[in-house]
């Protein structure tokens, strides 16, 4: 069991690794999420076409079709597997929309008032301390975005 002081040094050591990786080798980092999403997206290409060759089969043998009606059935049906799902999301995000149109005003005020309060209550020595490492994280984190 890892004391609780142990398992804070090891997480900022972690962020602090993670961060100076970042830093030094942004385009390894890079290269190894574009091919992560690579990866996950030939994996969904793989499904797709595996669910699509069992329709194919499916409906070739239980209606006793030709290839072309075939690839018609399947195009529908697929069509149909597809926009259920969007459909269901539009009504979820439509209500999650509304949600937060009505919470909106009333968040953006209570983080405002915080931040305010926050601010107003650094001394001068911290004001400084928080311009100059927000300064700094924009300067390093230029490195990473050109």
């Amino acid at each position: 069991m890892i004391s609780t002081k142990n398992r804070k040094i090891l997480q900022y050591s972690l962020a602090f690794i993670v961060i100076v990786v970042l830093i030094a080798m942004p385009d390894v980092v890079m290269g190894l999420l574009f091919e992560l999403v690579h990866f996950f997206f030939e994996l969904l290409f793989i499904a797709f076409e595996w669910v699509e060759s069992t329709l194919d089969k499916l409906i070739e043998h239980l209606f006793h079709t030709e290839l072309h009606e075939t690839q018609v059935i399947v195009f529908y049906v697929l069509v149909g597997i597809v926009l259920l799902p969007l459909y269901y999301l539009w009504r979820m995000l439509k209500r999650l929309f509304l949600r937060l149109k009505e919470s909106l005003p009333a968040t953006f005020s209570l983080y405002k008032n915080r931040t305010t309060l926050f601010w107003q209550d650094l001394s001068l020595v911290g004001k400084i301390k928080l311009i100059a490492i927000t300064v700094v994280a924009i300067y390093l984190a230029s490195f990473l975005f050109m």
